[in-house]
């Protein structure tokens, strides 16, 4: 099953190039499509995006980050921003996979590593830190429990349904439907990170909205307590006031970026 990323001796920048390469492969060349990597300071934060999704949705989180002189790498997830039948193709050893140079290329010069995980990207990035050196973990919505109407269905709604709608609009760079294929990949993975999540040893954040309308909070929060930390933190936000429905770095949402980004300050000091 999981194991942990081998470890590429080379430069960041090289390996940052080749994800580069790998990425434009599939099509994704234009900013918020590709990976995104800065080299400041030898602290590091590693960033995952969600399903469907694109480096895009985190780009306002790294652009604060650097803010503090931090260096930042926002992967590109396996499968996402190509084409639809290429996520179709992915699966969630794929996804873990990709993130592969990105960790490397920090891992190269950083002396601490910071991982931030975003929804699907959550569930990636409690993975890395399970396999990986990593000394924090910031989840934000981490998908451990989804609100996809008849999920629990997937492994066989698959067989016969194709695409489901989104119910997020105006989001740059995503895809316009949730394939079933790999929402049943999401599902795979969520069974594999129940097993480990409780094992989780590091400081953590948690960032949640009340009314999330695609992961439970409550779930999230249970998750995360289960954890065997003793320096957990959890941030809860009301929509009506954030106007949140999912994504937590919206660029409109100043607020909860600051929260992460001064989360993360305080422990990467």
């Amino acid at each position: 099953m999981f194991e942990p990323f081998n470890k590429l001796d080379s430069d960041a920048e090289l390996l940052y190039k080749k994800d580069e390469e790998l990425a434009a492969e599939y099509g994704a060349v234009i900013e918020g499509c590709k990976p995104y990597f800065k080299k400041h300071s030898n602290k590091g934060v590693l960033l995952i995006h969600g399903f469907a999704a694109a480096p895009d949705e985190l780009l306002p989180l790294a652009y604060e980050l650097e803010k503090y002189d931090y260096s930042v790498y926002v992967v590109r997830v396996a499968g996402h921003m190509s084409s639809v039948d290429d996520f179709v193709k992915s699966n969630y050893m794929q996804w873990y996979k990709s993130i592969e140079l990105g960790y490397n290329s920090l891992a190269s010069f950083c002396s601490e590593i910071c991982v931030v995980g975003q929804s699907n990207g959550g569930l990636l990035a409690t993975t890395v830190a399970k396999y990986n050196k990593v000394d924090y973990l910031v989840l934000l919505a981490p998908a451990y429990k989804v609100r996809i109407p008849g999920f629990f269905l997937i492994p066989y709604i698959r067989k016969f349904i194709k695409y489901v709608p989104r119910k997020i609009k105006d989001i740059r760079f995503n895809y316009p439907v949730f394939p079933t294929q790999p929402l049943y990949q999401m599902k795979l993975l969520q069974e594999e990170v129940a097993k480990f999540a409780k094992d989780i040893n590091i400081p953590v954040l948690l960032a949640v909205s009340n009314k999330d309308i695609l992961i439970s909070p409550e779930k999230a929060k249970e998750v995360v307590e289960s954890m065997q930390s003793e320096d957990k933190t959890i941030l809860t936000y009301d929509n009506k006031k954030y106007d949140v429905k999912h994504i937590l770095t919206e660029e409109k949402s100043t607020k909860i970026i600051n929260d992460i980004a001064l989360w993360i300050k305080e422990k990467l000091k």
